[in-house]
Protein backbone atom coordinates (compact mmCIF):
# COMPACT_ATOMS: atom_id res chain seq x y z
CA UNK A 1 0.00 0.00 0.00
CA UNK A 2 1.70 3.68 -1.02
CA UNK A 3 1.56 6.36 1.60
CA UNK A 4 -0.88 8.68 -0.67
CA UNK A 5 -3.07 5.30 0.06
CA UNK A 6 -2.35 4.90 3.19
CA UNK A 7 -3.83 8.70 3.85
CA UNK A 8 -6.75 8.20 2.19
CA UNK A 9 -7.59 5.85 4.37
CA UNK A 10 -6.67 7.19 7.30
CA UNK A 11 -8.55 10.04 6.10
CA UNK A 12 -11.48 8.21 5.50
CA UNK A 13 -11.64 6.80 9.01
CA UNK A 14 -11.49 9.71 10.71
CA UNK A 15 -14.02 10.62 9.18
CA UNK A 16 -16.09 8.03 9.59
CA UNK A 17 -15.09 7.58 13.18
CA UNK A 18 -15.88 11.73 13.85
CA UNK A 19 -18.93 11.81 11.72
CA UNK A 20 -17.53 15.05 10.86
CA UNK A 21 -15.00 16.57 8.57
CA UNK A 22 -12.77 17.84 11.36
CA UNK A 23 -9.19 15.83 11.27
CA UNK A 24 -9.37 15.48 7.75
CA UNK A 25 -6.49 17.05 5.45
CA UNK A 26 -8.80 17.34 2.31
CA UNK A 27 -13.02 16.20 1.84
CA UNK A 28 -11.22 13.60 -0.03
CA UNK A 29 -11.16 11.44 3.18
CA UNK A 30 -14.83 12.48 3.37
CA UNK A 31 -15.99 11.71 -0.52
CA UNK A 32 -13.86 8.47 -1.34
CA UNK A 33 -13.70 5.92 -4.64
CA UNK A 34 -13.86 3.40 -2.02
CA UNK A 35 -18.05 3.75 -2.44
CA UNK A 36 -16.86 2.59 -6.25
CA UNK A 37 -15.13 -0.12 -5.17
CA UNK A 38 -11.55 1.17 -6.30
CA UNK A 39 -9.05 2.97 -5.00
CA UNK A 40 -8.28 6.96 -5.16
CA UNK A 41 -7.43 7.83 -8.44
CA UNK A 42 -4.82 9.24 -7.79
CA UNK A 43 -2.98 5.87 -5.91
CA UNK A 44 -3.29 4.46 -9.81
CA UNK A 45 -0.13 5.03 -11.77
CA UNK A 46 -2.79 5.26 -14.85
CA UNK A 47 -6.60 5.14 -15.10
CA UNK A 48 -7.54 3.38 -18.65
CA UNK A 49 -10.57 4.65 -20.35
CA UNK A 50 -11.52 2.14 -23.22
CA UNK A 51 -15.23 3.72 -23.80
CA UNK A 52 -15.35 4.89 -27.23
CA UNK A 53 -14.17 8.25 -27.96
CA UNK A 54 -16.95 10.30 -28.36
CA UNK A 55 -18.08 9.21 -24.70
CA UNK A 56 -14.35 9.80 -23.35
CA UNK A 57 -14.42 13.41 -24.64
CA UNK A 58 -17.86 14.44 -23.44
CA UNK A 59 -16.55 13.22 -19.56
CA UNK A 60 -13.98 10.93 -18.35
CA UNK A 61 -12.45 10.47 -14.82
CA UNK A 62 -9.79 13.36 -14.76
CA UNK A 63 -6.69 12.21 -15.75
CA UNK A 64 -7.59 9.04 -17.23
CA UNK A 65 -6.18 8.36 -21.04
CA UNK A 66 -8.60 6.97 -24.04
CA UNK A 67 -7.40 3.89 -25.31
CA UNK A 68 -10.25 2.69 -27.86
CA UNK A 69 -10.34 -1.19 -28.15
CA UNK A 70 -9.88 -2.27 -32.03
CA UNK A 71 -13.18 -3.80 -33.62
CA UNK A 72 -11.74 -7.00 -34.67
CA UNK A 73 -12.34 -9.46 -32.19
CA UNK A 74 -8.92 -11.37 -33.20
CA UNK A 75 -6.85 -8.37 -32.59
CA UNK A 76 -4.21 -9.63 -29.59
CA UNK A 77 -5.27 -8.90 -25.85
CA UNK A 78 -2.97 -6.05 -25.47
CA UNK A 79 -2.97 -4.09 -28.77
CA UNK A 80 -0.50 -1.76 -29.85
CA UNK A 81 -2.59 1.18 -28.23
CA UNK A 82 -2.67 -0.41 -24.77
CA UNK A 83 0.89 -1.49 -25.17
CA UNK A 84 1.84 2.00 -25.03
CA UNK A 85 -0.24 3.47 -22.71
CA UNK A 86 1.04 1.03 -20.06
CA UNK A 87 4.84 0.84 -21.42
CA UNK A 88 5.51 3.25 -18.74
CA UNK A 89 3.92 2.17 -15.81
CA UNK A 90 6.23 -0.33 -13.53
CA UNK A 91 4.90 -3.41 -12.85
CA UNK A 92 5.24 -2.52 -8.68
CA UNK A 93 2.28 0.25 -9.52
CA UNK A 94 -1.42 -0.06 -10.28
CA UNK A 95 -3.80 0.09 -13.39
CA UNK A 96 -7.12 0.93 -13.00
CA UNK A 97 -9.67 0.63 -16.47
CA UNK A 98 -12.91 1.40 -16.82
CA UNK A 99 -15.67 0.99 -19.78
CA UNK A 100 -19.00 1.93 -20.41
CA UNK A 101 -20.21 -1.51 -20.54
CA UNK A 102 -20.62 -2.18 -16.91
CA UNK A 103 -17.19 -4.21 -17.27
CA UNK A 104 -17.79 -6.59 -20.55
CA UNK A 105 -15.23 -4.32 -22.51
CA UNK A 106 -12.79 -3.06 -19.47
CA UNK A 107 -12.42 -6.88 -17.45
CA UNK A 108 -10.93 -8.64 -20.51
CA UNK A 109 -8.51 -5.61 -20.89
CA UNK A 110 -7.62 -5.66 -17.08
CA UNK A 111 -7.49 -9.34 -17.21
CA UNK A 112 -4.75 -8.82 -20.39
CA UNK A 113 -2.60 -7.18 -18.23
CA UNK A 114 -2.83 -9.24 -15.07
CA UNK A 115 -1.21 -12.09 -17.00
CA UNK A 116 1.45 -9.54 -18.45
CA UNK A 117 2.16 -8.85 -14.37
CA UNK A 118 0.32 -5.46 -13.45
CA UNK A 119 -1.91 -4.90 -10.49
CA UNK A 120 -5.22 -4.41 -12.45
CA UNK A 121 -8.27 -3.19 -11.11
CA UNK A 122 -12.00 -2.57 -12.82
CA UNK A 123 -14.61 0.12 -12.14
CA UNK A 124 -17.61 -2.14 -10.33
CA UNK A 125 -20.35 -1.19 -12.31
CA UNK A 126 -18.57 1.12 -15.05
CA UNK A 127 -19.01 4.36 -16.18
CA UNK A 128 -22.72 4.42 -15.24
CA UNK A 129 -21.39 3.74 -11.43
CA UNK A 130 -19.11 6.38 -12.12
CA UNK A 131 -21.44 8.88 -12.37
CA UNK A 132 -23.75 8.04 -9.86
CA UNK A 133 -20.70 8.97 -7.59
CA UNK A 134 -20.01 12.28 -9.35
CA UNK A 135 -23.46 13.37 -8.74
CA UNK A 136 -23.78 11.90 -4.92
CA UNK A 137 -20.63 13.71 -4.58
CA UNK A 138 -21.78 17.25 -5.41
CA UNK A 139 -24.88 16.53 -3.62
CA UNK A 140 -22.64 16.21 -0.41
CA UNK A 141 -19.61 18.28 -0.55
CA UNK A 142 -20.86 21.72 -0.89
CA UNK A 143 -22.44 21.74 2.38
CA UNK A 144 -19.41 20.70 3.82
CA UNK A 145 -17.37 23.58 2.16
CA UNK A 146 -17.13 27.15 4.44
CA UNK A 147 -17.58 29.29 1.51
CA UNK A 148 -16.62 32.98 1.01
CA UNK A 149 -18.35 34.79 -2.06
CA UNK A 150 -16.02 37.38 -3.97
CA UNK A 151 -18.28 39.99 -5.65
CA UNK A 152 -16.93 41.53 -8.85
CA UNK A 153 -18.99 43.16 -11.83
CA UNK A 154 -16.38 41.20 -14.25
CA UNK A 155 -15.52 38.47 -14.85
CA UNK A 156 -11.98 39.30 -15.26
CA UNK A 157 -12.10 41.09 -11.93
CA UNK A 158 -12.84 38.04 -10.45
CA UNK A 159 -10.29 35.99 -12.13
CA UNK A 160 -7.38 38.22 -11.11
CA UNK A 161 -8.86 38.75 -7.14
CA UNK A 162 -8.90 34.75 -6.95
CA UNK A 163 -5.54 34.28 -8.47
CA UNK A 164 -4.41 36.64 -6.08
CA UNK A 165 -6.16 35.36 -2.85
CA UNK A 166 -4.41 31.53 -4.00
CA UNK A 167 -0.78 33.69 -4.31
CA UNK A 168 -1.88 34.80 -0.67
CA UNK A 169 -2.13 30.76 0.05
CA UNK A 170 -5.98 30.99 -0.12
CA UNK A 171 -8.08 27.96 -1.13
CA UNK A 172 -9.85 28.89 -4.21
CA UNK A 173 -12.37 27.78 -6.24
CA UNK A 174 -12.83 29.37 -9.94
CA UNK A 175 -16.04 28.34 -11.27
CA UNK A 176 -16.08 30.42 -14.29
CA UNK A 177 -12.44 29.07 -15.09
CA UNK A 178 -13.92 25.26 -14.85
CA UNK A 179 -16.97 26.51 -16.83
CA UNK A 180 -14.90 28.66 -19.35
CA UNK A 181 -17.39 31.24 -19.53
CA UNK A 182 -16.75 34.83 -17.78
CA UNK A 183 -19.44 37.61 -16.87
CA UNK A 184 -19.21 40.20 -18.99
CA UNK A 185 -16.40 38.91 -21.41
CA UNK A 186 -17.72 40.29 -24.83
CA UNK A 187 -14.64 39.09 -26.64
CA UNK A 188 -15.35 35.11 -27.75
CA UNK A 189 -13.34 32.99 -25.51
CA UNK A 190 -10.70 30.91 -26.52
CA UNK A 191 -12.12 27.54 -25.67
CA UNK A 192 -15.65 26.23 -25.80
CA UNK A 193 -17.29 25.38 -22.79
CA UNK A 194 -17.04 21.99 -21.26
CA UNK A 195 -20.02 19.38 -21.68
CA UNK A 196 -22.08 19.02 -18.15
CA UNK A 197 -20.53 16.01 -17.32
CA UNK A 198 -17.06 16.90 -17.17
CA UNK A 199 -17.82 20.22 -15.66
CA UNK A 200 -18.93 17.77 -13.18
CA UNK A 201 -16.52 15.81 -12.79
CA UNK A 202 -13.77 18.67 -12.45
CA UNK A 203 -15.79 19.93 -10.01
CA UNK A 204 -15.91 17.47 -7.36
CA UNK A 205 -12.06 16.96 -8.14
CA UNK A 206 -11.77 20.62 -6.67
CA UNK A 207 -14.51 20.34 -3.85
CA UNK A 208 -12.49 17.13 -2.59
CA UNK A 209 -9.49 18.80 -2.15
CA UNK A 210 -10.23 21.21 -0.11
CA UNK A 211 -9.62 21.66 3.35
CA UNK A 212 -12.67 22.03 5.11
CA UNK A 213 -11.28 23.65 7.88
CA UNK A 214 -10.62 26.38 5.87
CA UNK A 215 -12.52 28.96 4.13
CA UNK A 216 -12.68 28.93 0.54
CA UNK A 217 -13.04 31.69 -1.78
CA UNK A 218 -15.17 31.74 -5.07
CA UNK A 219 -16.45 34.37 -7.57
CA UNK A 220 -20.25 35.29 -7.25
CA UNK A 221 -22.46 33.32 -10.09
CA UNK A 222 -25.75 32.71 -10.66
CA UNK A 223 -27.25 29.22 -11.20
CA UNK A 224 -26.26 29.20 -14.57
CA UNK A 225 -22.62 29.97 -16.20
CA UNK A 226 -23.77 29.76 -20.10
CA UNK A 227 -24.54 26.32 -20.84
CA UNK A 228 -23.29 24.95 -17.09
CA UNK A 229 -26.02 24.30 -14.63
CA UNK A 230 -24.56 24.41 -10.71
CA UNK A 231 -25.46 21.64 -8.32
CA UNK A 232 -28.25 22.72 -6.71
CA UNK A 233 -26.56 21.88 -3.10
CA UNK A 234 -23.45 24.35 -4.24
CA UNK A 235 -26.32 26.70 -5.18
CA UNK A 236 -28.19 27.17 -2.06
CA UNK A 237 -24.60 26.57 -0.22
CA UNK A 238 -23.18 29.67 -2.15
CA UNK A 239 -26.41 31.57 -1.56
CA UNK A 240 -26.28 32.02 2.25
CA UNK A 241 -22.38 32.07 1.83
CA UNK A 242 -20.38 35.31 3.45
CA UNK A 243 -19.48 37.92 0.70
CA UNK A 244 -16.93 40.52 0.05
CA UNK A 245 -16.44 42.86 -2.67
CA UNK A 246 -13.90 44.34 -4.54
CA UNK A 247 -13.03 48.02 -3.64
CA UNK A 248 -11.01 49.82 -6.51
CA UNK A 249 -10.58 53.37 -8.41
CA UNK A 250 -12.26 53.04 -11.67
CA UNK A 251 -9.75 54.53 -13.52
CA UNK A 252 -7.70 51.22 -12.56
CA UNK A 253 -10.48 49.07 -12.77
CA UNK A 254 -10.64 50.50 -16.45
CA UNK A 255 -7.15 49.93 -16.98
CA UNK A 256 -6.82 45.94 -16.28
CA UNK A 257 -10.41 45.46 -18.56
CA UNK A 258 -8.51 46.93 -21.33
CA UNK A 259 -5.56 44.75 -20.43
CA UNK A 260 -8.23 41.68 -20.25
CA UNK A 261 -10.38 42.09 -22.83
CA UNK A 262 -9.61 42.16 -26.06
CA UNK A 263 -12.54 44.19 -27.64
CA UNK A 264 -11.84 46.77 -25.40
CA UNK A 265 -9.76 48.15 -28.31
CA UNK A 266 -12.51 48.45 -30.92
CA UNK A 267 -14.93 50.78 -29.09
CA UNK A 268 -17.38 50.82 -31.64
CA UNK A 269 -17.49 46.79 -31.87
CA UNK A 270 -17.56 46.92 -28.09
CA UNK A 271 -20.25 49.29 -28.08
CA UNK A 272 -22.44 47.02 -30.26
CA UNK A 273 -22.09 44.35 -27.64
CA UNK A 274 -22.96 45.96 -25.05
CA UNK A 275 -26.30 47.67 -26.33
CA UNK A 276 -27.49 43.64 -27.26
CA UNK A 277 -27.14 43.19 -23.30
CA UNK A 278 -30.96 42.46 -21.38
CA UNK A 279 -32.01 44.84 -20.49
CA UNK A 280 -30.26 47.05 -22.14
CA UNK A 281 -28.56 50.50 -21.81
CA UNK A 282 -30.43 53.30 -21.60
CA UNK A 283 -31.23 55.43 -24.51
CA UNK A 284 -29.57 58.52 -22.90
CA UNK A 285 -26.50 56.72 -22.35
CA UNK A 286 -26.36 54.89 -25.75
CA UNK A 287 -26.62 58.38 -27.12
CA UNK A 288 -23.75 59.20 -24.98
CA UNK A 289 -21.38 57.15 -25.67
CA UNK A 290 -21.43 57.09 -29.18
CA UNK A 291 -20.58 60.71 -29.16
CA UNK A 292 -17.47 59.53 -26.91
CA UNK A 293 -16.88 56.59 -29.84
CA UNK A 294 -17.20 59.81 -32.27
CA UNK A 295 -15.23 61.73 -30.63
CA UNK A 296 -11.94 58.76 -30.44
CA UNK A 297 -12.77 59.48 -26.20
CA UNK A 298 -11.77 55.74 -25.43
CA UNK A 299 -11.34 56.13 -21.50
CA UNK A 300 -14.19 58.22 -20.81
CA UNK A 301 -16.06 55.63 -22.85
CA UNK A 302 -14.98 53.01 -21.06
CA UNK A 303 -15.46 54.26 -17.46
CA UNK A 304 -18.46 55.44 -18.09
CA UNK A 305 -19.92 51.53 -19.83
CA UNK A 306 -18.17 50.13 -16.25
CA UNK A 307 -19.38 52.44 -13.67
CA UNK A 308 -22.58 53.97 -15.18
CA UNK A 309 -23.86 50.48 -16.82
CA UNK A 310 -21.80 47.14 -16.21
CA UNK A 311 -22.20 48.17 -12.02
CA UNK A 312 -25.70 48.76 -12.05
CA UNK A 313 -26.83 45.72 -13.97
CA UNK A 314 -24.30 43.63 -11.72
CA UNK A 315 -25.20 45.45 -8.60
CA UNK A 316 -29.04 44.68 -10.05
CA UNK A 317 -28.58 40.66 -10.55
CA UNK A 318 -26.95 40.51 -7.05
CA UNK A 319 -30.41 42.16 -5.46
CA UNK A 320 -32.61 39.36 -6.90
CA UNK A 321 -30.96 36.78 -5.34
CA UNK A 322 -28.09 37.34 -2.73
CA UNK A 323 -30.98 38.24 -0.47
CA UNK A 324 -29.23 35.66 2.66
CA UNK A 325 -25.25 37.18 2.14
CA UNK A 326 -24.14 38.62 4.99
CA UNK A 327 -21.11 41.44 4.05
CA UNK A 328 -17.29 41.08 4.89
CA UNK A 329 -15.13 44.02 4.49
CA UNK A 330 -14.05 45.14 1.10
CA UNK A 331 -11.13 44.11 -0.61
CA UNK A 332 -9.18 47.51 -0.65
CA UNK A 333 -6.81 47.33 -3.76
CA UNK A 334 -5.16 50.67 -5.41
CA UNK A 335 -3.94 48.45 -7.68
CA UNK A 336 -5.02 45.06 -9.28
CA UNK A 337 -1.41 44.13 -10.57
CA UNK A 338 -0.63 40.39 -9.35
CA UNK A 339 1.80 41.84 -6.38
CA UNK A 340 -0.50 44.56 -4.97
CA UNK A 341 -3.65 42.71 -5.57
CA UNK A 342 -1.86 39.82 -3.59
CA UNK A 343 -1.09 41.96 -0.54
CA UNK A 344 -4.94 43.20 -0.57
CA UNK A 345 -5.59 40.13 -0.66
CA UNK A 346 -3.38 38.29 2.07
CA UNK A 347 -4.04 41.74 4.32
CA UNK A 348 -8.25 40.88 3.89
CA UNK A 349 -7.42 37.16 4.65
CA UNK A 350 -5.33 38.03 7.88
CA UNK A 351 -7.95 40.43 8.98
CA UNK A 352 -11.06 38.14 8.83
CA UNK A 353 -8.42 35.30 10.05
CA UNK A 354 -8.36 37.43 13.09
CA UNK A 355 -12.20 38.66 13.79
CA UNK A 356 -12.88 34.73 13.75
CA UNK A 357 -10.41 34.00 15.83
CA UNK A 358 -12.81 32.38 18.87
CA UNK A 359 -11.58 34.65 22.10
CA UNK A 360 -9.68 33.33 25.25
Amino acid sequence: MTSSQESSEERAAAGANCGSTMGIESLAGTFHPHAIEVQDFAYYALVIDVRPRAAYEDDHIPGAVHVEPPADPATPPVWPALEAAVSRVRLDQAILVYCGQGGLVSTPVAQALRWRGWTTDVLPGGWINYRRWVQAGLEVLPRLVPFRVLACTLGSESARVLDALRSAEQQVLDLEALASRRRFAFAPAATNQPAQAWFDSLLLRELRSFDPRRPVWVGDVGAKLGSIALPGALCDALAIAPVASLDAPIAVRVAAWVADEPLCADPQALLREVSALEPPPSLQLLGRWGALVAGGVAGVLLASILGEFLDGAYAHDRATRCLRQHPLPAIVAASLAPEPLRDAAAKQAIELAADERPAT
